[in-house]
C-alpha cells in the first residue's frame, strides 16, 4: 500500500510536515516499486519533471536587531559637563564627545586610553606614538616627521597646535588628561548617562558599536549548525529581507528558564548599514542555512508517496496512460521542493497530488 504525503516537509531539526497527515490513496492500494498502472488516470492527474537544482534548508530563530553591547564612557577628568552629543550620534575619529567646563573632549582611536597629560619633555611611551599616528591620520602631522614613536619630539607639538588651531582650543602644543578619549573604533551614543551640569568624573555616555547587529539567543543544539562567515538572512518588522553575516558565535551556554533548552549567543551584522536605520531596536527573525545541497535531482514535495512497508516512492509516467512506482531515498528539503535518489532521471515525468 502506498500513500501520498500531503504537505509541506522539512527534514532533521528543522524539518516539519505540514498540514500533518498522510493520507492513503485508495487508487494506489496495494501497489509496490516497479508495479505498473494502466487506464487514464495518469493523463488526467497533475504532472511535474526530474529537475536538477540546488536547495538549501533554513532554521529560523528569533533574534533582536540593534547596535551591539553597549559601555559606559568615562571623560576621565575633573570638573563638570557642559555639553554632550545627542542620543544616536555617531562620532568617529577626530569628532568631539562632549565638553568640560566649556572645552571639548575629542575621540581619536587605540587601544591604550589616556591615562597622564602629553607634553613636551614627557617620557617616551606607547601613548605618545598612539597620539602621533592619529595626528597623521587627521592630516595634522606626516610619518617622516613624527614617526609615529614613542617619542615626543618638537614635530609632535606643532603637530598638536595645528590641530588644536583647527578645533578652535588654545594652541598649548599640550594635551591634559581628559581632553582625549582613545577608544578601538567610533561609537554610537545610546545613552546620556550624566547629563550637562553633572561632575565629569563618573560616566558621562553610554556608547555601542556603529554597526547594525542582531543578537541571537540561538538554541545550544544547534551550535553546530552556525558558524562564523556565514550568511544569513534577516526578516525585518515590515517583512523585507536583508543579509547579515555572522561575526560571532558563543561557546559557553547560557542557563534558560525553567523549561527552556539553553542557548548559545550569536551576533549578525547587516551587509547594508542603512537597512531599518530608523529602529534603534527591533525583534526579527533570522534565516540561517543549515543544510545544502548543490545539482541534486529533485521533485515537488506532492509527488512523494509514503509506502505501507517503509520509504517513499514517486509515481513515474511511462506513457499516455501508464505509470509505475520508483522506490527513492530522499536528501534534503527546501521551498517545497525534496532531493531524490534512485532510479530517477533528470526530466522524468511524476505525478504530484493535487
Amino acid at each position: 500500500m502506498s500513500r501520498r504525503l500531503v504537505g509541506s516537509v522539512t527534514a532533521a531539526l528543522v524539518v516539519t510536515v505540514s498540514g500533518g497527515a498522510l493520507l492513503i490513496d485508495n487508487a494506489r492500494a496495494d501497489r509496490r516499486p516497479g508495479s505498473a498502472t494502466n487506464g487514464s488516470r495518469a493523463a488526467a492527474r497533475q504532472t511535474a519533471h526530474v529537475t536538477k537544482k540546488d536547495l538549501a534548508e533554513t532554521q529560523d530563530v528569533s533574534g533582536t536587531l540593534g547596535y551591539g553591547a553597549q559601555s559606559e564612557l568615562s571623560f576621565g577628568g575633573h570638573g563638570v559637563i557642559t555639553a554632550l552629543p545627542s542620543v544616536g550620534s555617531v562620532v568617529d575619529r577626530g569628532g568631539e564627545l562632549g565638553e568640560v567646563d566649556g572645552q571639548r573632549v575629542t575621540l581619536l582611536l587605540g587601544d591604550r586610553p589616556m591615562w597622564r597629560d602629553l607634553h613636551e619633555g614627557v617620557t617616551d611611551g606607547p601613548d605618545v606614538a598612539q597620539l602621533e599616528a592619529n595626528l597623521v591620520a587627521l592630516g595634522y602631522a606626516k610619518s617622516a616627521s613624527v614617526g609615529p614613536n614613542q617619542t615626543w619630539s618638537v614635530a609632535t607639538t606643532d603637530a598638536v597646535k595645528r590641530w588644536q588651531h583647527a578645533t578652535g582650543q588654545a594652541e598649548t602644543g599640550a594635551i591634559d588628561l581628559g581632553q582625549l578619549v582613545f577608544l578601538p573604533a567610533a561609537v554610537r551614543v545610546a545613552e546620556q548617562v550624566s547629563p550637562p551640569g553633572s561632575n565629569a568624573g563618573g560616566p558621562a555616555l553610554k556608547v555601542s558599536g556603529t554597526a547594525r547587529q542582531v543578537a541571537i539567543d540561538l538554541d545550544a543544539k544547534y551550535q553546530s549548525l552556525v558558524k562564523v562567515g556565514q550568511t544569513v538572512q534577516v526578516e525585518l518588522p515590515d517583512g523585507t529581507t536583508t543579509p547579515a553575516t555572522t561575526t560571532s558565535v558563543g561557546s559557553v551556554a547560557h542557563a534558560a528558564q525553567q523549561g527552556q533548552d539553553p542557548t548559545i549567543p550569536v551576533v549578525a551584522t547587516l551587509r547594508d548599514p542603512s537597512v531599518g536605520r530608523g529602529l534603534d531596536q527591533a525583534p526579527v527573525t533570522v534565516y540561517v542555512v543549515t543544510n545544502q545541497a548543490a545539482g541534486v535531482l529533485a521533485v515537488p514535495v506532492g509527488a512523494l508517496l509514503a509506502l505501507a512497508e517503509g520509504g517513499y516512492a514517486v509515481e513515474r509516467v511511462t506513457g499516455p496512460t501508464t505509470t509505475t512506482l520508483v522506490g527513492v531515498k530522499l536528501g534534503t528539503f527546501a521551498d517545497g521542493w525534496v532531493e531524490v535518489s534512485g532510479d530517477v532521471h533528470e526530466g522524468d515525468q511524476v505525478i504530484v497530488a493535487q
